[in-house]
């Protein structure tokens, strides 16, 4: 049998306030959610990388598990096609940048 979704009450608060916005602030508010998911993630991958010391072979088998674990929770793979979808109407939108790297190996605008 399969149950309907039904929106947790912080869901549904969102869903209502979206239906009120005009189409830019609704951009707006999915960029702020993005900016606070990424700092979630960003938090699991520093915490993670200072876990790294070494790349040893043990290590780097270690690595690709939780990776692989990450990829394959259901949340990552949402996560993972709307930024897919999102960069790709960017890309045709003509909003992307190139990317090159800094001296000291971080990525920036080109």
């Amino acid at each position: 049998m399969q149950t309907a979704f039904q929106p947790s009450t912080h869901e549904q608060t969102v869903i209502n306030i979206i239906r009120e916005l005009p189409p830019e602030r609704v951009l707006q508010l999915v960029d702020f959610a993005r900016f606070l998911e990424f700092q979630i993630v960003r938090k699991s991958y520093d915490d993670w990388s200072d876990e790294e010391e070494t790349e040893t072979e043990e290590g780097i088998r270690a690595s690709e598990e939780k990776w692989d674990e990450s990829f394959a929770k259901p949340e990552a793979k949402h996560v993972m096609r709307a930024m897919a979808r999102e960069a790709l109407d960017d890309y045709r939108a003509g909003r992307t940048t190139g990317i090159t790297t800094t001296p000291d190996g971080r990525l920036a605008p080109a």
